[in-house]
């Protein structure tokens, strides 16, 4: 008997040979590239994004509970592309072909009982249409719901949604409410990736090619793109992101974008590292010296973040800190005496310090006694 799912409702008894991984799935988007030239690549790398281990072990434990359909797109007969369940379809495959556990090297329970192989003969799937039929849902899922992609993943998912329906009228306030999420937050999500997609395309930054390995930090741009300082370097105008073009930032301003993102991320290519460390204060601080005209020459030239920051701190902040500082050390110093050894050579440094402070005690007190 030929098997045919019925169009947006729940259809049981698809038989899971005839399901196929989605190799658009958003999970898939985390700024480095995976091959999806086979199921054995995707696997490895579901796998390496988020571990299938406990859900195989679930399923070889308790069965598959087949409370939730999985959506899938394709002719009411088959084969379906599972647009939502990819992780659940990995899982299946590896518990059926232990072959392809073996090439993926994932280990599986030995042995499986026949019961369980029955639980994943069949699935219920939900059939859609189209795939924007199925985008609130999914979005809503795993953008606030219980299954949450990262930052970055979530944002191409409703930049492509919001690209796809530019012309039909649906605006970013309209996606934002179907997804239960905040409208500043989806703006800033699909900002953020056109502006990144604008400057892939013009070769001027590849997230491949950022200095630090590990998760892409995408929190950091659509942050920045949020301050006053970024947007008049870029020549974005207040409110840019309500209804952004495909490519925000005007052409003349093309350079400038890849600065900024080299500011943020680095070029592991020309080996620069990155100005931003951590969001919290190096983002703001960046913003700062780029509206800095002094500040910004030296960070063109060279200069750390700290040393272009200075220009931009007031002259007495700079000062107070600097002895602050210079306090803090001499008190280390202090406090570590009982280990130093007598090495007389340490003597002329210390001399120095003397007439350092020397020095410095006059000039504050001279400029005290004016005041």
């Amino acid at each position: 008997m030929v098997f045919r799912a019925k169009a947006d409702e729940p259809t049981r008894g698809c038989p899971t040979s005839l399901l196929e991984f989605d190799r658009t799935n958003p999970r898939l988007v985390t700024g480095d590239s995976y091959s999806t030239a086979s199921d054995e690549d995707i696997i490895s790398a579901l796998n390496e994004i988020a571990s299938l281990d406990e859900l195989i072990t679930s399923i070889c434990t308790n069965k598959y509970l087949d409370l939730e359909p999985l959506i899938v797109i394709g002719e009411p007969s088959g084969p379906f592309r599972v647009l939502e369940g990819n992780r659940r379809l990995a899982s299946i495959k590896l518990i059926l072909d232990p072959e392809l556990a073996k090439r993926c090297r994932i280990s599986m329970p030995k042995p499986i009982p026949k019961k369980i192989l029955d639980s994943i003969a069949t699935v219920t799937v939900w059939r859609v249409k189209t795939e924007s039929d199925a985008q609130a849902f999914i979005g809503f899922k795993h953008i606030n719901g219980p299954h949450r992609w990262d930052a970055y993943a979530k944002a191409r998912f409703v930049a492509d949604w919001y690209k796809k329906e530019m012309g039909n009228g649906l605006s970013i306030d309209a996606i934002a409410r179907q997804l239960g999420d905040d409208n500043d937050t989806i703006r800033a999500y699909i900002g953020g990736i056109l502006v990144l997609e604008q400057a892939e395309k013009a070769r001027l930054f590849e997230i491949s090619n950022r200095y630090n390995k590990g998760k892409f930090a995408f929190s950091h741009l659509y942050t920045a793109l949020g301050r006053t300082e970024y947007q008049d370097f870029l020549g974005l105008e207040s409110g840019w992101n309500r209804s952004p073009d495909i490519d925000p930032v005007p052409r003349k301003n093309a350079e400038k974008l890849g600065e900024v993102l080299r500011y943020i991320y680095g070029s592991k290519q020309d080996e620069i590292a990155p100005l931003v460390k951590s969001q919290n204060p190096d983002l703001k601080q960046v913003g700062e010296v780029i509206a800095h005209p002094v500040a910004l020459e030296r960070i063109r030239a060279g200069a750390t973040l700290a040393l272009a920051y200075n220009d931009v701190r007031s002259p007495y902040e700079v000062f107070s800190e600097a002895l602050g500082q210079a306090h803090l050390k001499l008190t280390q110093a202090v406090d570590t005496l009982p280990k130093y050894t007598g090495d007389a050579s340490l003597l002329p440094i210390a001399d120095e310090i003397v007439e350092l402070a020397d020095t410095l005690i006059t000039i504050m007190k001279k400029k005290a006694k004016k005041k």
